[in-house]
């Protein structure tokens, strides 16, 4: 077959501008974001995630929505990294457990005994944003905005302030949470591990009389119902996050993808203040209930900071590295009042 001069030129001229001129990607009209929370209906993570799925949806004009399983209809938190990874959930609120199962990393946040107040977990969230988001992105999903239970506390039917209570306490441990674990097995604390959801059973049948929770969260989960005291000394700050499937998320327009990332760092941002403020209340109602409020003794808290350090090593490398434990050791260390530093010493 013979091909004229003209029609060779016309056929280069052809592919030429195909390969030359881009392509534009055509982004979906809507984009439905399946969303999962083990968090009840009505709690403040579900109507701050509603408020949020509306406000994205009213400035996007419908373009990014979201599905909301609440409840934990979608399961625990294996449950629903294993539907994200069969893409049938998309995105998810996560505790400090889940995340360290995508990046465990995540776990240094939820290293006991580290922090002495809310400004200081503030103070290290702001500083390392950009490398959990980076860690993030390279496992496949991309940080919304952190999230926090609020600071954990210990719970049990039989009297904390006993010197022997260490010994007695049969501790719930959440599957799976080697951060726990390990901090209890420091302390000399048996624990028996269970999923979220067969504490209460646990505890009305005998099989643990002892938990670590948040208060709002013994309180959403009606555990407090079955124990007597508390001891008023923070252990953990209980962290968390919302994130959502990368692959979904470069699907979105990039305008809209600015619309979604503010909103829920927003949103996100106000529910930790929230979480905080319900905290306090939660403490409240549970001592109108009848729960004992037990006030640490000096050796008590000196305690569980000497063994909080040997769980640190327990985690390393495993978990996190000694370098990142020592960067946010002398992070805290420099922005304390030099009269508080001992509280915190270094592992």
């Amino acid at each position: 077959m013979k091909f004229s001069i003209h029609k060779i030129k016309s056929l280069f001229l052809f592919i030429s501008v195909f390969i030359l001129v881009p392509v534009s990607y055509v982004y979906p009209e809507n984009t439905v974001i399946k969303t999962a929370l083990i968090t009840p209906e009505g709690s403040a993570w579900t109507n701050l995630l509603v408020l949020m799925s509306k406000e994205v949806s009213d400035k996007t004009n419908g373009e990014v929505t979201f599905k909301i399983y609440a409840g934990g209809v979608s399961g625990d938190e294996l449950d629903v990294i294993r539907k994200m990874k069969a893409n049938r959930i998309h995105a998810a609120g996560f505790s400090g457990v889940g995340m360290g199962v995508i990046l465990p990393e995540f776990r240094i946040l939820e290293a006991p005994m580290l922090y002495q107040d809310y400004g200081e977990v503030d103070l290290i969230k702001e500083k390392y944003r950009e490398n959990f988001s980076s860690d993030l992105e390279k496992q496949g999903f991309v940080l919304l905005g952190f999230a926090e239970a609020g600071f954990v506390y210990l719970f049990s039917k039989t009297d904390i302030s006993s010197p022997s209570w260490t010994t007695r306490a049969k501790m719930w441990t959440w599957t799976g949470d080697p951060v726990s674990e390990n901090f209890f097995q420091s302390n000399g604390i048996k624990t028996y591990p269970l999923h979220l959801a067969d504490v209460n059973t646990g505890l009305e049948t005998g099989m643990i009389d002892s938990f670590y929770s948040p208060p709002l969260a013994a309180v959403a989960f009606q555990w407090h119902a079955k124990i007597r005291y508390m001891l008023d000394c923070p252990m953990v700050n209980s962290s968390g996050a919302l994130i959502l499937k990368k692959e979904v998320y470069d699907k979105i327009s990039p305008g809209n993808q600015t619309i979604l990332k503010n909103t829920a760092r927003k949103y996100c941002d106000q529910l930790i203040q929230t979480t905080r403020k319900d905290n306090l209340d939660a403490i409240i109602i549970m001592a109108e209930g009848g729960v004992k409020i037990i006030n640490p003794t000096q050796e008590q808290v000196q305690g569980f900071r000497n063994n909080a350090k040997a769980s640190y090593g327990r985690n390393i490398p495993s978990l996190y590295s000694l370098e990142l434990l020592t960067d946010i050791q002398d992070t805290l260390g420099k922005n304390r009042a030099p009269d508080s530093r001992t509280k915190a010493e270094k592992p």
